[in-house]
């Protein structure tokens, strides 16, 4: 199933809902390959659960969304009124339900890197215990100079961050 989706802002989205944002340091198997990962901590609402008490799959996307614009704004301090981030794809694989009461967690890596886009990996997780996955995506992001209203090459800062996310040697300070 492939869900396309705009930028948070773009769909009119005022507030963001953070309770934390954590950086681990040790690489970590996301699908096929090694890279440093951001976890977010998603604060969940009654509007994100279906009648059965489960994470309705739309809510989903927004989590992915939260982790996405908040690892590139709060962790790795891409200025995001100068440069930012344009959804080309999103892919969701729903693999078990998440149930009333689980905190819930995202966590984003780097899969690929391309001059003007790069490839996200994350997995929305029980943030008490990593291990178990509910969803896993990925999301090609392109990335676009707001001055000029045109992609863009993403600049030296931004790319010596996302390579070394990639691989795995990330050295980020914790975000508040």
């Amino acid at each position: 199933m492939v869900i396309r989706v705009p930028p948070l802002t773009m769909l009119g989205y005022t507030r963001i809902r953070i309770t934390q944002i954590a950086l681990f340091y040790t690489a970590k198997p996301i699908g096929e390959f090694m890279s440093s990962v951001i976890t977010t901590r998603i604060q969940t609402r009654m509007s994100d659960y279906d009648v059965l008490g489960h994470i309705n799959n739309v809510s989903y996307v927004n989590f992915l969304e939260i982790a996405r614009v908040t690892s590139f704004s709060e962790v790795l301090k891409i200025d995001l009124s100068r440069y930012t981030g344009l959804t080309a794809k999103t892919e969701i694989e729903y693999l078990h339900p998440a149930k009333f009461g689980i905190p819930i967690a995202v966590t984003m890596g780097v899969s690929d890197l391309g001059e003007k886009r790069v490839n996200l990996a994350l997995e929305v997780v029980d943030a008490n215990d990593q291990s178990k996955v509910f969803a896993r995506a990925s999301i090609i992001q392109v990335t676009v100079d707001l001055l000029t209203q045109k992609s863009c090459a993403h600049t030296t800062e931004m790319r010596a961050q996302l390579e070394a996310m990639m691989n795995g040697k990330a050295e980020f300070t914790q975000a508040a």
